[in-house]
């Protein structure tokens, strides 16, 4: 073979290298996506997730809302926000939550201490998937009318529950009572569609109740590993140092219960824009500060996505509400990349560079 022969299929091989390690089907932004916790999505809303660059938009399926009473579902505002992200290309990862008061006296009660309130969940999960799984009736007919053209997305991943280690969401926060959730959820909605892939809750890493890592060791020694395909976690901490070791941590755990390569979300990851010294357990920043923490946190967790088999990183949250102020969560009102206006904060920018 010449030499010019050898240095063209040497430059070829090093193309397709290079082709084959580019992850073309997700593109830069498939890594990073954002939580949307507000009940309704606007227009407003919808364009601006759009200029965000997420290809991923976390939102709570929250059940007392969409099934108000036993047997009637109403869909009105999941199917606007599916159906008008999805128009845009833009997945939506449900997170399938609470207990409606026709079935438990609590929100945070888990449907599992009766037969009706068993099957109710089951079948809730069951129906989410009829409705925007690969075969959901929306994409055939809602979906076709208000977006006319635009490609389906149908939804094949579903979150069981949110942050089960604490007693406020979910009571009592115990691994068995959370296997028993999520074995009923993984059976309503494989039985709709076999391909579905059941993601674990997030959980925060530290709780006042039972901290993660402790929490899914407890699932595995109940046998719950079979009925989860992804993990997810909250990785919450002061540093960015601090919140590689939970992540480190809660994988060493998965890796002892037999899950060491299954995947990993990150479904929130957040610090707010309120002064320094504004709240407690340093989970504010100031607007800069916040801009700061987030390229760090991103770049950090981007050199460790194979180690860990970080699958997605979905930042809390996606603007503020109107009227600021601190809540029951010290950072959660001031964790948006806009403000209650829309009006963005530096970290907008900051988080666009992760997804453009």
């Amino acid at each position: 073979m010449s030499l010019r022969r050898t240095a063209r299929v040497t430059f070829a091989a090093a193309v397709l290298v290079l082709l084959i390690a580019v992850p073309s089907a997700q593109g830069k932004g498939g890594l990073f996506g954002l939580d949307f916790s507000f009940h309704e999505l606007s227009g407003k809303d919808a364009r601006k997730l759009d200029k965000s660059g997420a290809k991923t938009v976390r939102w709570t399926f929250a059940w007392p809302r969409i099934e108000g009473r036993q047997g009637q579902f109403n869909w009105s505002a999941p199917d606007k926000l599916v159906g008008d992200l999805a128009a845009k290309g833009i997945k939506v990862l449900p997170t399938l939550y609470g207990s409606p008061n026709w079935l438990e006296s609590r929100t945070v009660k888990p449907p599992i201490d009766s037969q009706k309130a068993r099957d109710a969940w089951k079948g809730f999960g069951k129906a989410a998937v009829e409705r925007y799984g690969p075969n959901g009736s929306y994409w055939s007919g809602p979906y076709q009318a208000d977006h006319p053209g635009k490609s389906a997305r149908p939804i094949g991943t579903w979150q069981v529950w949110n942050e089960p280690n604490l007693k406020g969401a979910m009571d009592p926060p115990k691994p068995g009572a959370y296997t028993q959730v999520l074995k009923l959820a993984h059976k309503g909605l494989t039985n709709a569609d076999p391909k579905a892939k059941v993601m674990f809750a997030g959980m925060p890493a530290y709780s006042g109740d039972i901290n993660s890592w402790s929490f899914i060791k407890g699932v595995y020694r109940n046998h719950g590993g079979k009925y989860f395909d992804i993990a997810a976690l909250h990785p919450y901490a002061r540093t960015v140092k601090q919140m590689l070791g939970e992540v480190n941590r809660f994988r060493q755990a998965m890796s002892k219960g037999g899950d060491r390569h299954k995947p990993l979300w990150l479904t929130e990851v957040g610090w707010g824009s309120l002064p320094k010294n504004a709240t407690a357990f340093g989970l504010t920043k100031g607007k800069k500060g916040q801009k700061r923490i987030l390229k760090h946190a991103f770049t950090a967790l981007k050199k460790k996505r194979h180690q860990w088999h970080i699958k997605r990183v979905v930042w809390f949250n996606f603007r503020d509400g109107k009227g600021g102020g601190v809540n029951s969560c010290s950072f959660c009102s001031s964790a948006g990349l806009l403000d209650g206006d829309y009006n963005p904060k530096p970290a907008w920018q900051a988080f666009r560079h992760f997804t453009h």
